[in-house]
Formats: C-alpha cells, structure tokens, sequence
C-alpha cells in the first residue's frame, strides 16, 4: 500500500515539505477536492511551522486541523472532517 491510499487504521498522507511558497492555498484546495468518504488526511510539511499551520487552519471550515507531529526531519499535519453546524458556522463554540 502506498501513502496515497487510506486503510481505516493509516490516513493518507500528502508530501508537501518541498513546498515553500503558496503551501496553504495548496493544502487547502486539496483538503476541498478529497472524496466525501475520507475523514482524515496527513500533510508531510517542513517542520517550525507549527505556528502557520494553526492559524492559518482555524475555523469555519470543513476541516480542523486535530494535530502536529514531529517526525524524522519533517512535521506530519493531521486533518479530520468536521460538520458544519448551522447554529455555529465559524465553530466558535468548540473553543
């Protein structure tokens, strides 16, 4: 199995880390274009830029950025779906 097919138990994971520039609007027309059936998805990103990733994935969106993990020489990103509440579109409340 290669790191672009999902299992249950392995999320897909995306190797972003050469990305230096225009890394989020890539990120985020990826997390827009995935099938409906996947919930989770990893980024391989460069790592110190943990501080980026949070707020530039805030809320209001169809994906909450859950976690940044480090690993060998890169961060891995890890992306879950969320619904979007109709009483709390920005997702305030979960804050």
């Amino acid at each position: 199995m290669t790191d672009s097919q999902q299992s249950p138990d392995k999320p897909e994971i995306i190797d972003v880390a050469h990305v230096t520039c225009g890394l989020m609007p890539l990120m985020q027309t990826y997390l827009g274009g995935t099938a409906p059936g996947v919930e989770t998805v990893e980024f391989r990103v460069r790592q110190g830029i943990e501080a980026e990733l949070w707020n530039a994935f805030g809320t209001g969106r169809q994906w909450r950025l859950s976690e940044i993990r480090s690993d060998l020489f890169t961060d891995v990103a890890r992306f879950v779906r969320v619904e979007e509440n109709d009483l709390d579109p920005l997702g305030l409340l979960d804050f």
